[in-house]
């Protein structure tokens, strides 16, 4: 399963990969966009690990604005894995109690 791995380069660009390794990681802008398309060329619908991991550094973000990135990601990666998300529900609980569960996580 692919993982989102990010960290800050500006205060308006990440550096991003899927490995852990941030030497052939590719710089973008660090928007819901973005990271969006950047997930879609990498897993091309595929369900990917939830959350992300990110590398501080202070220098370049103070902690709430990492705190922020952060949410970021983690609301895209989210948004990506939705269908993955209510497909398992279903899968589990029925179709009926997925769909209220996905009406009650993301209204």
């Amino acid at each position: 399963m692919i993982d989102v791995c990010i960290k800050p380069v500006s205060k308006t660009e990440i550096a991003i990969t899927h490995d852990y390794e941030y030497n052939g990681a590719e710089i973008i802008p660090a928007t819901p966009e973005a990271v969006l398309e950047w997930i879609w060329d990498i897993a091309d619908g595929a369900e990917i690990a939830g959350g992300y991991t990110m590398e501080t550094d202070p220098a370049i973000l103070s902690a709430t604005e990492h705190y922020e990135l952060g949410k970021l990601v983690a609301k895209v990666v989210e948004e990506y894995n939705r269908p993955h998300t209510v497909a398992f529900w279903a899968s589990v609980h029925g179709p009926e109690e997925a769909a209220r569960l996905e009406k009650v996580y993301w209204g």
